[in-house]
């Protein structure tokens, strides 16, 4: 009898152990549906785009340009070298060309967006002779505070993940769940990169520099030819021109062929008909 109530205990207790291993897999199942078939854009907890302790600011992006001549290239070139450090601005890109008939010089400038203006103006300064410029200002707070506010929910969204790949058993749901959870942060690394590119364009504004200076005419008598020279040139392209022509007559030598045939048969035919006559 106690033998047979042993048993009957550990029955007991297996069958309660079982039942609680199957009731932990049907809510582990049941969270990560709940998680899965929600679209990533609606999943919750959804962060608000201002959230109660963040203030929200404009977010604008400046560019300029200015194109103008100069009298003096060089210097000019070294006074907006001089003048950058100024403004803890840099030189982002730099092309220079040069032709017989004048230099060019295009710089794209990156300036602290606090301190556009005053560079702007100071820049606007130099011209010669202005071409043409231009500023623009483009207002971009609700795509900044939209891309922060995603990659918020898409961090906790992935803290949710680890969460249920924590309490997974079923190989199955393992791998799934590690699926879902790799796009996601696929789509955290996206995001950021936007973030940070955007983030770049509103601290730093863009001026576009592009200046020229017109050579004086120079007469260059080295490349002009002595009289003599430029006789034996004419000959020796008259020369050329009838060898040329020589070459042109021997691939037509077919045609001339019938063209001499031609003219022989018309005055053999002429000759016998006055004949007949």
């Amino acid at each position: 009898m106690r033998i047979l109530f042993l048993l009957l205990i550990l029955f007991f207790s297996a069958a309660c152990q079982n039942a609680e291993e199957k009731m932990y897999m049907v809510e582990v199942s049941e969270e990560y549906e709940e998680v899965h078939e929600i679209p990533a854009t609606m999943q919750a907890p959804l962060l608000n785009k201002a959230t109660d302790t963040e203030q929200i600011t404009k977010k604008v992006i400046k560019t300029g340009g200015i194109h103008f001549q100069s009298e003096n290239i060089e210097e000019d070139y070294k006074k907006i070298r001089e003048l950058l450090p100024q403004y803890n601005s840099y030189i982002e890109n730099e092309n220079q060309s040069k032709s017989s008939q004048r230099i060019n010089y295009n710089l794209t400038i990156r300036v602290p967006a606090s301190v556009y203006d005053s560079l702007y103006s100071s820049l606007s300064t130099l011209p010669f002779r202005l071409d043409s410029k231009y500023s623009n200002i483009e207002d971009v707070t609700e795509r900044y505070y939209d891309l922060k506010t995603r990659i918020k929910n898409k961090k906790e969204l992935e803290k949710r993940y680890l969460e249920l790949l924590k309490k997974a058993s079923s190989i199955k749901d393992i791998l799934e769940i590690e699926k879902n959870l790799n796009q996601v942060r696929i789509d955290i690394e996206r995001l950021e990169g936007q973030f940070r590119y955007l983030s770049k364009q509103v601290n730093f504004s863009t001026i576009n520099l592009s200046f020229y200076e017109i050579l004086p005419y120079v007469y260059d008598s080295a490349k002009r030819k002595g009289f003599g020279a430029r006789i034996l040139s004419a000959l020796d392209k008259g020369w050329q021109g009838f060898l040329s022509f020589l070459i042109t007559l021997t691939t037509l030598w077919p045609f001339v062929i019938l063209f001499i045939g031609g003219i022989y048969l018309i005055r053999k035919l002429g000759v016998r008909w006055k004949r007949k006559k």
